[in-house]
């Protein structure tokens, strides 16, 4: 790609980081009690894995299953969390020792849910919301990171499909 065509390339990412700063002022405010704002990391973060899971469909798949399938991880290690309260300090490990090995056994499972590391992705995203804003319940918790996360990997599909248009036009002249 040449370098003025690049150039209309990253200003067009630009927009893209632009409108999703934009949607996120504009929805994260009505998505929690209380209005919070601050959700667009979670679009960065599908955004990154649309390109890191291959820049394609069966990619954007595994990256919202991974999330889908952190965020019931996530969950379970809180539930978890209530039965082993007495251990003290040792309660999350203990969940965590528990828990993890039976997420690294999905790395045999098909296609699309085999993909470990947006499972831990997805869970950080997940326990990020919960931690941090106040009041919140586990669905809505949920429904955020998954609607930022398809925003995200919608966000890589049109950078792909942008440069590819860039690119076939450029190959034309």
């Amino acid at each position: 790609m040449k370098k003025s065509q690049f150039l209309i390339f990253a200003v067009y990412v630009g927009i893209q980081s632009f409108l999703l700063q934009l949607i996120d002022q504009l929805i994260g405010q009505h998505l929690t009690p209380g209005g919070h704002s601050g959700f667009v990391f979670i679009a960065f973060q599908g955004w990154a894995l649309y390109f890191l899971l291959g820049s394609n469909l069966k990619g954007a798949v595994k990256g919202i299953m991974g999330y889908v399938l952190g965020i019931v991880f996530a969950v379970i290690m809180m539930e978890l969390s209530g039965v082993f309260t007495g251990a003290g300090i040792l309660t999350v490990p203990i969940v965590a020792l528990i828990v993890v090995p039976f997420m690294m056994c999905f790395e045999f499972a098909p296609w699309c849910i085999s993909n470990v590391s947006v499972f831990f992705i997805g869970a950080g995203a997940f326990f990020g919301i919960m931690n941090y804003v106040e009041g919140i319940r586990i669905i809505d918790a949920a429904g955020i990171v998954l609607l930022y996360c398809a925003l995200g990997l919608a966000s890589g599909w049109m950078s792909i499909w942008f440069r590819s248009k860039l690119e076939t036009m450029e190959e034309k002249q």
